[in-house]
């Protein structure tokens, strides 16, 4: 059985790829505060890879494995290590149960 935070966290993949300009402003399902923020990372031609949705308050957050990454938001190819650790900070894992 799917834990309902980790449902919470789920909801908000919605939100963030529709609302990309907004995300800061997407309240947090573990602290409330917000501050949300998102990275996809993959092969570049297919936009299928991998998802992280953190939290920059709490330092919480959610890693979907694959996905794929719409055409407008901001995608950073599997073999860029380094750009990967600048841009994601290390953050708590929700897990699903």
């Amino acid at each position: 059985m799917i834990n309902s935070h980790f449902k919470d966290w789920i909801k908000l993949t919605t939100i963030i790829t529709n609302n990309n300009t907004k995300r800061h402003e997407i309240e947090c399902p573990n602290c409330q505060k917000r501050g949300i923020d998102y990275q996809y990372v993959g092969d570049m031609k297919s936009r299928v890879g991998f998802l992280d949705i953190w939290c920059d308050v709490c330092l919480h957050g959610i890693h979907l494995s694959r996905t794929k990454a719409p055409e407008h938001v901001s995608m950073i190819p599997f073999d860029a290590a380094k750009e990967y650790k600048e841009r994601v900070p290390r953050f708590t894992h929700i897990e699903p149960s």
